[in-house]
């Protein structure tokens, strides 16, 4: 496609703040012209026009009939190959995108065609210390309580619901019926009987955000009532985030039965005894927990280099991927049922995706200069081979996924993934690295508040294409307009 031909390009550089640069771009005369012929070209063999053979209408006569629609294509086309030449020839290392405002810039016939163009560059910086770091790493071992949970969810997958005892008072994991009343002013708005109820941490089922303690210890007959903000699920809209008083009388209750942990159950699973079943989820679970350790490990190290490498970062894409971390961070909570209107102007959010942001880009800078170093790169072999893998793990043939990545646009993203992987490997290979036991696993409450960042495989880059990771978009070198 012309397009995405280069094209001569005057440029004039300057400098516009830290790592941001401008660019004063001028296409000659000759340039804008042959544009101009081309785009009437297209147009000529496109377009039917009374007493005009398809394919000779003159120049002149296109020109004349489609003029405006033409100077607004041709602009855009020198918008764009201006863009891509001109960083081509400043040798710019472009991150983010690059800016141009259209709107500004009109071509004419028979004249030059200049515009100015802001980019962002890649920080430059010496990196620091990335070899012989301590750091300790524990060892890859199943605790207790872990094999315990893990045989737990086996067991739950088999439960029964049966009828709970006439005295019994709710618990964990109970479904209760019972009739639902929900006022508004005293004015009762809402009606439900043999409404269900469902003890998961909370109540579920109550059209508000309600604790587990509203039911917890309820028995038939039981009356209890709360007032709370109704959801943005309550069915009737005009009530939706108003306080209600929240009624509930239990009518019937089902507790969950848990089975025995034997051979008949393991061989429901395909399994020949329960000794079996438990060998196969230790072997899934020290996996799993090796996986995890060597990430948290990886990540240490990384971090380490990131901390020894001060440097400032492109602020115009900072802004941008705070914005798109903070997004992100709306639509997870969105989908756990919270309404993005109670979070809007959030400033600790804000400032927590600002955090995340910029931790995230410091990282991929420091990688990529990592790289340069060490001369650490990604070969047509690395990336069929993970392909391959992935297929296999995805049930597809390697040759279907590969056309599906190159489709979206993904192998770049791929290349990424797997150089950071390559550098996060070859910073524990120069670590010196000390075993340790391996400490228990956090407490619910303490895991529920730890910084999402600090969780182990929080930045696991090596399933990124599970979930859209960004890399090879947001901080490549986009030359694009």
């Amino acid at each position: 496609m012309q397009q995405d031909k280069p094209i001569t390009v005057e440029t004039k550089l300057s400098d516009t703040g830290t790592w941001a640069k401008t660019v004063g771009v001028t296409i000659p005369t000759s340039e804008v012209d042959n544009e101009f012929n081309s785009v009437c070209g297209e147009l000529a063999g496109a377009v039917r026009i009374p007493g005009f053979r398809p394919g000779k209408i003159p120049r002149n006569v296109i020109e004349k009939r489609f003029g405006d629609d033409i100077k607004k294509q041709v602009t855009a086309n020198l918008l764009q190959r201006g863009v891509r030449s001109a960083i081509e020839k400043e040798k710019l290392e472009v991150v983010g995108q690059p800016m141009v405002d259209p709107g500004k810039y009109k071509a004419e016939r028979g004249q030059a065609f200049s515009f100015d163009l802001e980019v962002e560059i890649k920080p430059k910086f010496e990196v620091g210390n990335y070899k012989g770091l301590a750091v300790e790493q524990e060892e890859v071992e199943v605790l207790p309580e872990e094999m315990s949970l893990a045989l737990e969810r086996i067991l739950e997958r088999f439960a029964e619901r049966v009828d709970a005892p006439a005295d019994h008072a709710v618990v964990e994991h109970d479904v209760v019926t019972g009739d639902l009343r929900i006022l508004v002013d005293g004015n009762e708005v809402h009606k439900e009987e043999g409404q269900l109820l469902v003890m998961n941490g909370h109540v579920i089922g109550a059209y508000a955000h309600l604790g587990a303690k509203y039911l917890e210890g309820a028995k038939v007959g039981e009356k209890r009532t709360v007032e709370e903000v109704l959801g943005a699920h309550f069915p009737k809209a005009e009530f939706r985030d108003k306080k209600a008083t929240i009624e509930f009388t239990a009518k019937s209750i089902k507790s969950r039965k848990m089975p025995e942990l034997n051979d008949e159950l393991a061989q429901k699973m395909g399994l020949k005894s329960a000794d079996e079943l438990k060998d196969k989820i230790r072997s899934s679970l020290l996996e799993n927990v090796g996986n995890e350790i060597r990430r948290k490990t990886q990540y240490e190290l990384l971090d380490k280099v990131v901390a020894a490498t001060p440097f400032e970062l492109p602020k115009r894409l900072t802004e941008m991927m705070s914005e798109r971390t903070m997004h992100e961070s709306m639509q997870q909570l969105a989908q756990m049922g919270v309404d993005p209107a109670m979070l809007s102007g959030n400033e600790k959010m804000q400032l927590d995706a600002t955090n995340r942001a910029g931790n995230e880009m410091r990282r991929f800078f420091v990688v990529d200069a990592i790289c340069a170093k060490e001369g650490i790169e990604v070969t047509d072999e690395d990336v069929d081979e993970e392909i391959v893998k992935l297929a296999r793990s995805q049930n597809m043939r390697a040759s279907e996924l590969y056309d599906k990545l190159l489709e979206q646009d993904r192998i770049g993203e791929l290349q990424a993934d797997l150089k950071i992987r390559k550098v996060l490997e070859f910073l524990v290979e120069q670590a010196e690295v000390k075993i340790v036991p391996r400490k228990p696993a956090p407490k619910p409450d303490e895991a529920e508040h730890a910084h999402p960042e600090h969780a182990p495989g929080a930045h696991d880059h090596s399933h990124s294409h599970d979930h859209g990771h960004e890399h090879g978009h947001s901080h490549g070198h986009e030359h694009g307009h």
